[in-house]
């Protein structure tokens, strides 16, 4: 057979593709951003473009072999899907053993029943088709599934169904049109993704369909795409502009726009420029990904990224206590570090002795092993689900206070109407939410979820306040807006703060959100400019932050006989300084400060649960309504909210 010719028409001989460690550390460059974002580094808020990095790198390695081995007349479907048998299925079924005999165990009924169905779908590579019709990866759910990053394993694997059958047929009967073929089928793909990540978001991430232009991308640049050779100044500024391209994407754009579409384009290409310019020659980024322990992290990037977001639900989920009562900061290193650890130990004693070394197994061993761990794999998931998440291993109390991981926060915190969670539509409040009441005092309560939460106990406990409401998921209560606010919620905060409340007057605004020391100084300026515009404001402190929910927290102390096991799962210290901070900043700007650690947590302890025994959070920081009540109740008997005299009657 003749072979593959590239757009120049010349062909596209590679024979043994020479190794290139400037690839492994771009997977680097890829796997890191991945695991920061996972882990919660909110500077890396678009670290999930890391995925899209490794599709082209992946679309790239995979089109080169087979672009060889189809050119040295060498070419076997089976010998393909051997390869990646030995590269792919080894970590993951030991990823998905572990991960299935730890979850099992720990979660809860309705979590394991839903995990062994993602079990079952992550282990027949269709996990991305189970999370479409299940779940958004942005959700806040994600902590509760531990397979949640299969999905782009699985798209890859639908990819090489097709892919190298595809490639083969292509080589054969129109070879010198395989380039612009399969630029075809990529622009197709392109424009798909782009229009649907307007209409259909959810399936445009997950599906295969709008995200094959990545994958075809790489194997564009396998192909020979691109015509000519970059010289040195070339190559160093394609390279380095390829490097800008990933990490501007990566600082700057975030889970509320539009993805993949157009979005994705500047990572892709971005770590196609890098690959293309290494093909030709060295260069100072190329030098710079060659160094030592970026290869080192790229070379166990594969399992690096299976093993770090079990860990990171296990931990931040609350399942399990890798470390407890730490700053935030500590845990996400402490997940790192586990993370780390364990894909190196993965990758030496498990990913290498299939591949090469005197423990290779024949391709019959292999394949043997390959399905039968599979088999155990899809056989505990259909346990799990058929015997209804084993709840015999809970007591009625535990299943009843499990119920609250399903808190329905629609009527508690007016959603859709008063509290927004649509992230993609600056759609505006209901009028309810904003009528004016003449007959009663009238206070405007703003912000984030932190502020929806208040209103059911606010209202229940002050009935001769009326409590406006206009709260936005992830929306600060602030006139200056970061870099990286979100469009909606700087349209939605301007609107309610200078001009709303300059129009109305409001007898008090009151300001509440998930604050954090990087927020006080936006905080003090809305503070001072509200002031001046003589309108009164009561701002409301942190709540304390368990490091998991509540609900499963409190079912882990009942089941140790630790009635304190919950209180030792906040982060004390840095909590107490936040509102200290506040209240001093709070004094500055010349407003009342209502600390909800005084009410809640008096001494060493805090309250959470109510009087049946349920607990006032529905996860590791939002109050049940019943809860919003006690919260409401505390203040008004401990006199933390004496700010008018209308209250002071009640």
């Amino acid at each position: 057979m003749t072979s593959i010719p590239t757009s120049s028409g010349s062909a596209a001989v590679m024979g043994a593709a020479s190794y290139r460690a400037d690839i492994d550390g771009l997977r680097a460059v890829a796997v890191l951003p991945v695991v920061a974002y996972h882990v919660g580094v909110h500077a890396a808020r678009g670290g999930f473009v890391g995925v899209d990095v490794f599709f082209v790198i992946s679309g790239f390695l995979i089109s080169q072999l087979l672009i060889n081995d189809i050119d040295q007349h060498r070419f076997s479907i089976v010998g393909f899907y051997e390869r990646r048998v030995r590269r792919i299925m080894p970590a993951l079924i030991l990823v998905l053993a572990v991960t299935a005999a730890v979850y099992q165990t720990v979660s809860l009924p309705s979590e394991t029943i839903e995990f062994s169905k993602s079990l079952i779908a992550a282990a027949a590579s269709v996990s991305n088709i189970y999370f479409w019709l299940h779940a958004g990866y942005f959700d806040g759910s994600a902590l509760t599934r531990p397979l949640l990053h299969t999905w782009s394993l699985a798209v890859e694997e639908q990819f090489y169904v097709l892919w190298p059958i595809l490639l083969y047929l292509a080589a054969r009967f129109w070879r010198t049109h395989v380039v612009s073929l399969t630029a075809g089928v990529a622009c197709i793909s392109l424009v798909m993704s782009v229009v649907g990540a307007f209409i259909y978001p959810v399936s445009t991430f997950y599906l295969l369909h709008t995200r094959a232009w990545e994958l075809l991308l790489g194997g564009l640049l396998a192909l020979g795409a691109i015509r000519f050779r970059f010289g040195r100044v070339a190559r160093n500024a394609l390279s380095l502009a390829g490097i800008v391209l990933i990490m501007l994407t990566v600082f700057t754009i975030s889970s509320d726009l539009p993805f993949p579409g157009l979005l994705a384009i500047p990572p892709c290409v971005g770590a196609a420029m890098v690959i293309q310019a290494g093909r030709d020659g060295p260069s100072l980024v190329g030098r710079i990904l060659s160094w030592r322990p970026l290869v080192f992290i790229g070379t166990i990037s594969y399992s690096l990224y299976l093993w770090h977001w079990p860990i990171a639900v296990l931990q931040r989920g609350g399942y399990l206590t890798l470390v407890s009562g730490q700053s935030e900061k500590v845990q996400k290193l402490v997940i790192v570090t586990v993370s780390m650890l364990l894909a190196a130990i993965s990758w030496r004693f498990v990913e290498q002795p299939f591949r090469s070394g005197p423990w290779r197994p024949s391709r019959r061993t292999l394949f043997a092993i390959a399905a039968s761990g599979l088999a155990v794999i899809v056989a505990a998931g259909i346990l799990g689900w058929s015997l209804d998440g084993f709840p015999g291993r809970y007591s009625a109390q535990e299943l009843r206070i499990a119920s609250y991981l399903n808190y329905d926060i629609s009527r508690d915190y007016r959603s859709g109407s008063c509290f927004l969670v649509n992230r993609n539509q600056s759609q505006g409040f209901a009028s309810h939410c904003l009528s004016l009441d003449p007959s009663r005092t009238n206070y405007l309560l703003v912000g984030d979820s932190h502020a929806a939460d208040l209103w059911y106990g606010m209202k229940e406990t002050f009935p001769g306040i009326n409590f406006l409401q206009a709260t936005a998921v992830d929306c600060y209560p602030t006139i200056t807006h970061g870099l990286q606010e979100a469009a909606h919620c700087s349209n939605l905060m301007d609107e309610l703060l200078q001009r709303f409340i300059l129009e109305h007057r409001v007898d008090q605004v009151v300001l509440s959100a998930r604050w954090t020391q990087a927020e006080l100084p936006r905080l003090l300026a809305t503070l001072i400019w509200l002031d001046q515009k003589g309108v009164g404001v009561t701002l409301i402190g942190p709540v304390e932050v368990y490091d998991g929910p509540l609900p499963r927290l409190l079912i882990a102390g009942m089941r140790a006989n630790d009635p304190e096991f919950s209180n030792r799962h906040w982060d004390r210290e840095s909590v107490r300084e936040l509102d200290a901070d506040m209240a001093a900043l709070a004094q500055a700007g010349k407003a009342n400060y209502v600390s909800i650690l005084k009410a809640l947590c008096p001494q060493t302890g805090c309250i959470t649960v109510d009087g049946s025994g349920m607990p006032i959070y529905l996860d590791n920081e939002h109050f049940t309504g019943q809860g919003s009540i006690i919260l409401a109740r505390k203040l008004k008997a401990l006199g933390l909210w004496a700010v008018s005299a209308e209250l002071g009657r009640q």
